[in-house]
């Protein structure tokens, strides 16, 4: 077993001189990528605390069989790609909201807005699996609960649970990257 590893299974026990010794032994190696992708000194250093934030949460799941410097970097990457879509969005809705000049066409404007919007949910969840997609549109737009669809469709609540996460999560990654198209 290399020191590493050792360092990687005191870790997932707590041990805090574990999490102090990887911290020192990336830090500087994980802060220079990120500056590479924020092009922001106080942005990377903020992704790299982030970073080990998780490391320390996840610390029972790290594998000490395989490479953590790729798993760090690989948290660092997605927490960036966040980072990116949380500012699209916002974005988004600050010039929505500092464009509303005009109170008589306001609600006709959103409403075009949300039916726009709509559309664009639509064609992301044609991308998910058909039984997903039935799975999702049972809750959304049947209103139905999970136990109900569970029941209907003979699965488990559980597999209902995950299912709806996943479209969810597929929304919160997908959605960002057409609403600004919105904009323009």
């Amino acid at each position: 077993m290399h020191e590493e590893s050792k360092w990687l299974i005191a870790l997932a026990s707590g041990e805090i001189w574990a999490f102090d010794v990887l911290y020192e032994k990336y830090h500087r190696a994980l802060y220079l990528f990120a500056l590479k992708l924020t092009k922001n000194p106080h942005e990377a250093e903020e992704l790299v605390q982030s970073v080990f934030v998780t490391v320390w949460e996840k610390r029972q799941t790290v594998d000490p069989a395989k490479s953590f410097n790729v798993y760090l970097f690989s948290i660092a990457r997605n927490r960036f790609y966040a980072m990116l879509r949380k500012r699209i969005v916002e974005s988004y809705y600050v010039n929505y909201i500092l464009n509303q000049d005009h109170p008589v066409t306001d609600d006709l404007e959103k409403q075009i807005e949300d039916n726009e919007i709509n559309e664009i949910i639509q064609k992301l969840l044609q991308q998910v699996p058909e039984r997903r997609q039935e799975i999702f549109r049972m809750s959304r737009n049947e209103n139905l609960s999970y136990k109900q669809i569970a029941k209907k469709l003979q699965i488990s609540e559980n597999t209902v649970d995950t299912q709806i996460r996943n479209v969810l999560n597929f929304l919160r990654k997908e959605l960002p990257k057409y609403l600004i198209l919105l904009l323009f």
